[in-house]
């Protein structure tokens, strides 16, 4: 009797699109943990040049190369809120003491008469009454501030996945290239090879954009801050280009510690109250920002992986709405992985030659 028999076309089918249901299922149902591991994955992704610098120039072994940058990281990471944390309450208790001056400011506002054409109004017309404010209303904001150790506590857990995670991808993440390979049948194995090469080369590239898109970014707020005379001018320059890449929350942060130091510092050299200054660093943050996410970021992205600049803008900007700021940053490279294993799978499925020289990518510039 047969002890092995080779299954029918419609059989290896059915077994195919059960192995797709099944690892569809796993995904939705485990899909809380991708993000903190693709958090993981993206951490070991940038550093791991690094242990792989130390291992091959070095005479230190794979094992304690990935031990040190470990331990780097997680130190710089720690130090991160150590060191932003005092400062932010700080900040924050000083713009409470000087409350009175900012409602002070807001309502001489509220009472300028602007004469436009034959029109006479004032701004109480059009903004809101602040008829009082307490000293004390940024108080919880300073207590709110220490709510993050409170919030990291309670998500304990995720940051576990994350720390673990990230150690063995660190540890055996160059491996699991070849267990890819591995698992693809024999024949179909140097395809696989060439696949993975060129998703290494398109992941590379975004890095690489990214990368430019914060230098030019912090050298943009940086010549800006200086010629308004903004206080630590590059200091805040450098700040928001090194969280650029953070599309939602780095904005934000940049941002806000920008208007506090106008409000709380004033200018260096231009002849305005803090609250003018602090409203004309808010308006030009604004246009800055806008021109680095209209603008500049889909131009250097889009340039570096060959895509269209408005593309990168329509897919960046989707998934930053649709699924945050995480999603917005690992889109493109994404997309461009999965088109890449599509085209490969559309030209098999043709009895076409998979790879070529030329471009094949319909996202490609002309």
């Amino acid at each position: 009797m047969e002890r092995h028999r080779v299954w029918s076309k419609e059989a290896r089918y059915l077994a195919f699109g059960g192995l797709i249901v099944i690892l569809v299922g796993l995904i939705w149902y485990f899909r809380a943990v991708i993000s903190p591991v693709a958090i993981a994955a993206l951490l070991a992704y940038v550093l791991y040049p690094i242990v792989k610098f130390l291992s091959e120039r070095t005479r230190l072994s794979h094992s304690m190369a990935v031990v040190i940058v470990y331990i780097l990281a997680l130190a710089l990471l720690a130090s991160t809120p150590v060191i932003i944390v005092p400062t932010a309450v700080n900040q924050i208790r000083l713009l409470s003491q000087n409350v009175e001056s900012l409602v002070t400011h807001y309502s001489e506002l509220l009472e300028t008469t602007v004469h436009f054409m034959n029109w006479t109004f004032t701004w109480g017309q059009f903004l809101p009454d602040v008829p009082e404010i307490s000293t004390d209303i940024f108080t919880p904001l300073a207590e709110s501030a220490f709510a993050i150790v409170g919030f990291v506590t309670k998500n304990f857990m995720w940051v576990l996945v994350i720390l673990v995670s990230f150690y063995y991808f660190l540890q055996d993440g160059h491996r699991l290239g070849e267990i890819v390979i591995q698992l693809a049948p024999e024949s179909y194995q140097e395809d696989v090879r060439e696949i993975l090469k060129r998703l290494r080369y398109i992941w590379s590239d975004y890095m690489r954009s990214q990368l430019a898109f914060m230098f030019a970014v912090g050298l943009m707020d940086s010549v800006a801050w200086l010629a308004i005379g903004l206080p630590g001018a590059i200091f805040l320059g450098l700040f928001t280009g090194l969280t650029s890449f953070v599309h939602e929350i780095g904005a934000i942060v940049s941002g806000v510690l920008s208007v506090l130091v106008a409000l709380l510092e004033g200018s260096n050299f231009l002849e305005m109250s803090n609250f003018w200054f602090a409203l004309l660093v808010f308006l030009l943050y604004m246009i800055l920002t806008g021109i680095k996410n209209i603008w500049l970021r889909p131009i250097i992205v889009g340039r570096t992986v060959h895509v269209h600049p408005g593309i990168v803008f329509v897919v960046v900007i989707g998934a930053l709405v649709f699924h945050g700021a995480l999603a917005a940053f690992l889109v493109v490279p994404v997309l461009l992985s999965l088109w890449e294993i599509g085209g490969y799978l559309r030209f098999r499925a043709l009895g076409l030659p998979p790879f070529h020289d030329g471009p094949e990518n319909g996202l490609e510039e002309s």
